[in-house]
């Protein structure tokens, strides 16, 4: 069985990921094959499983060096996260180390791109990341978990909630010297600060000068253990941070009276439920009632925002009461693109999510006066995401479009509802307007 290969599974000799027939599996190759037979026997791997900690798999076809693996139904990546998506990744990942280690085993790899959510909890994917424990040996995975996990968090956590993009522009995760000089002088007065990133940092930078400066460090299994503890009370107690961003506060009931914001409500419902969809997504879901309402009836809701604050919000509601939505940070104006070796290493935002149904509330007017969209290029937005749409065409007489249009009102001479449908009757077959009662709101039902 040979199947097509991940672009992206292609750096651990131990074993690689292809898919065939759309099924998903993993070859353990010879270089793998040792380290796998004391991840199965030690029966670490049967209570990572039993734990829901890793993704689930079982041996294809007799095949001990074949493996098929459980299909996650969306990735979203590290960048695309909310700071305790981070950090809870973190700990996952920290969690599986120390448990490796009562195994005899150490965690060699500790990417963020290991790990993935699943119904609101953190899962690891990667099963040819554990190795032989050997004593007295430091934990080679250590600079990658700090610059992946550790970096990033603190950087939001003391800078700014968008110093996360800095992770989109190297997959190798923030480097240790910037995150040393983009963090505030303070921050050294943080043993745990001053110790993963400060000194890892100054230590880093010293052995790449001189020459032959570095040396092998040891370190003990009941040393590595308390390292271990120590890095998860540190991990743990990071907590999101206090930051005002522009769209925290909205929750959409702003320029609605109360029964105008039910009737969106009830519209949105219908819809949903007319529609029936498996896969739904709402672009701009912000603090994420209609997010809510569309996981009544879709078996997976993807819930997009700009805004740090609200996906941070749309995470805690997937693990409080929404197991089918999957939050990501997605700026529409400059979405994930494809990166990484030869581009798709990593896939753009457009060809991992697509659905049946697409959410646009309170949306399109922001594309087109904001972010100078045209039309065309709107509807063309919807079109490539589902074949169904529910949109919201908010006029110029609404306060928050005359807050967009202030000083320039002349701006945008073709945002009227008229050329609206228009743009879209191009890409949808119809395009029925439904106005919102004591407002002057239109939603626009496209099919």
């Amino acid at each position: 069985m040979a199947g097509e290969r991940l672009p992206g599974s292609f750096r651990d000799p131990a074993g690689y990921v292809f898919s065939e027939g759309g099924r998903l599996f993993r070859r353990i190759t010879e270089a793998g094959a040792g380290d796998f037979a004391r991840f199965i026997n030690s029966g670490l791997a049967e209570k990572l499983v039993q734990e829901g900690k890793i993704v689930p798999f079982e041996v294809s076809g007799g095949d001990e060096t074949l493996l098929e693996l459980e299909k996650l139904p969306f990735i979203t990546y590290p960048y695309e996260w909310s700071f305790s998506q981070i950090r809870d990744a973190a700990l996952l990942t920290l969690d599986l180390a120390r448990e490796a280690l009562r195994h005899d085993m150490v965690l060699k790899d500790a990417s963020a791109f290991n790990v993935a959510f699943r119904e609101g909890r953190p899962v690891f994917m990667d099963h040819t990341s554990f190795a032989a424990y050997r004593e007295n040996e430091p934990w080679c995975a250590y600079r990658q978990f700090v610059m992946h996990f550790l970096a990033p968090l603190l950087l939001m956590r003391k800078c700014d909630l968008r110093c996360l993009g800095l992770f989109r522009e190297d997959l190798g995760g923030i480097p240790l010297e910037l995150a040393s000089r983009l963090l505030p002088w303070y921050t050294r007065l943080s043993p745990g600060i001053l110790l993963h990133i400060h000194l890892h940092a100054a230590f880093d930078k010293r052995c790449s000068e001189v020459p032959g400066e570095a040396r092998q460090a040891t370190l003990s299994r009941k040393q590595f253990e308390n390292m271990l503890d120590s890095m998860i009370d540190f991990t743990g107690g990071l907590h999101f941070p206090r930051q005002k961003t522009a769209w925290a506060q909205y929750t959409g009931t702003t320029s609605y009276e109360e029964n105008s914001f039910l009737f969106k409500q009830q519209c949105v419902d219908a819809f949903c439920r007319d529609s029936a969809p498996e896969v739904c997504l709402d672009l701009g879901a912000n603090s994420g009632v209609f997010s809510e309402i569309a996981a009544r009836y879709a078996r997976h809701v993807v819930a997009a925002d700009i805004d740090p604050c609200a996906v941070e919000h749309l995470y805690r509601l997937n693990r409080e009461r929404v197991p089918g939505l999957v939050p990501v940070l997605q700026d529409l104006n400059n979405p994930s693109p494809a990166l990484g070796v030869f581009n798709p290493e990593r896939d753009s935002f457009f060809a991992r999510f697509r659905g049946d149904l697409v959410l646009g509330l309170a949306l399109i007017h922001h594309l087109r006066i904001t972010g100078n969209w045209s039309l065309e290029q709107i509807a063309e937005l919807f079109a490539r995401l589902a074949p169904k749409a529910l949109v919201e065409f908010v006029p110029r007489e609404d306060p928050q479009v005359k807050q967009l249009l202030r000083g320039r009102e002349e701006y945008c001479p073709d945002w009227t509802l008229g050329e609206v449908c228009r743009a879209f009757a191009q890409k949808y077959g119809t395009c029925e307007r439904i106005p919102i009662p004591g407002s002057c709101r239109t939603l626009l039902r496209l099919n």
